[in-house]
């Protein structure tokens, strides 16, 4: 049965990265200006990194950047193809960066897709608008941003195909994406969110959670949770497929297998990050890599 289950969402992790990614190969060019609002500012990407596989016959990549403040103190950010890095700061407004990529069977239909992409950054609801882009398409586009924010903003971030990584916040925040990793770096706050086919990476800082707590999970990934030393939490981890493993010592009841709710140090607000198809592997930062429990 266990086996059984495994392969459904085996297979169903399959089924999301088939309908989801688009199979396209980035590269950069430089970019005639697009027409952006005055708030706005463009310029090359340099980027030479290699992507996904070629559909479209011209590429082109831009960066935007903008600065704009959020009354509200609420940041939402929703995308469809490209990742999210957001890092808090000791400012009150906003500065975004954007690389936009495209491709097309033509660099004249590329330059005109790129045009056609609108980034809306109204009462800080970042949403992007561009043509409908099909599975089967040879032009598309796909957008990566880097945000620095307040750093007690609360923010809900949101992407389809690409990894969200959250750094040096404090604040209500809640994240998802499709298919992609999550790295978590020094935050506090209530933190919520999960992905469906990416690993999770946290590092907690200092000696307990500042806040209400973490919630953090996915589907198809491993974890990998980094903490100091002489740190406190009631920590609760799980798995249905793969162990867990921990390199210090801690107090339990049983046999860690699946499972793992306890309180380490003197206890805290609760650190909980589970997986269905994965391993748990929980370090003490300036501890030894080799595990003491299985």
């Amino acid at each position: 049965m266990r086996r059984f289950v495994l392969f459904i969402l085996t297979f169903t992790a399959i089924v999301i990265l088939a309908v989801t990614l688009p199979r396209v190969d980035f590269s950069s060019g430089n970019v005639a200006a697009a027409q952006l609002p005055s708030n706005w500012h463009s310029g090359d990407c340099n980027d030479t990194g290699h992507h996904w596989g070629q559909w479209g016959d011209a590429q082109l990549c831009q960066m935007r950047r903008t600065v704009f403040a959020i009354p509200s103190d609420h940041l939402s950010l929703t995308t469809e193809n490209g990742g999210i890095d957001v890092t808090g700061e000791d400012r009150t407004d906003v500065a975004l960066e954007a690389r936009v990529r495209v491709w097309a069977p033509t660099a004249a239909q590329a330059t005109d897709l790129l045009n056609r992409i609108v980034i809306d950054t109204a009462n800080g609801d970042v949403r992007d608008h561009g043509p409908h882009q099909s599975f089967f398409g040879r032009s598309g586009y796909s957008i990566d941003y880097t945000l620095h924010v307040p750093q007690h903003v609360a923010a809900d971030l949101q992407t389809e195909n690409g990894g969200i990584d959250l750094t040096r916040l404090n604040g209500q925040l809640h994240f998802a994406t499709t298919n992609g990793g999550v790295h978590l770096d020094q935050l506090a706050g209530d933190v919520q969110g999960h992905t469906v086919n990416g690993g999770l990476n946290i590092t907690l800082a200092g000696d307990r959670w500042q806040g209400e707590g973490l919630n953090a999970s996915t589907t198809n990934g491993g974890i990998d949770l980094r903490m100091p030393d002489h740190y406190s939490a009631h920590l609760e981890t799980a798995t249905v497929n793969g162990g867990i493993s921990v390199n210090f010592p801690i107090t339990i009841q049983g046999e860690i297998k699946n499972r793992l709710d306890t309180n380490i140090g003197g206890g805290g607000p609760t650190i909980h990050a589970e997986t269905v198809n994965g391993g748990v592997s929980i370090h003490r930062i300036d501890g030894s890599d080799e595990p003491t429990s299985d």
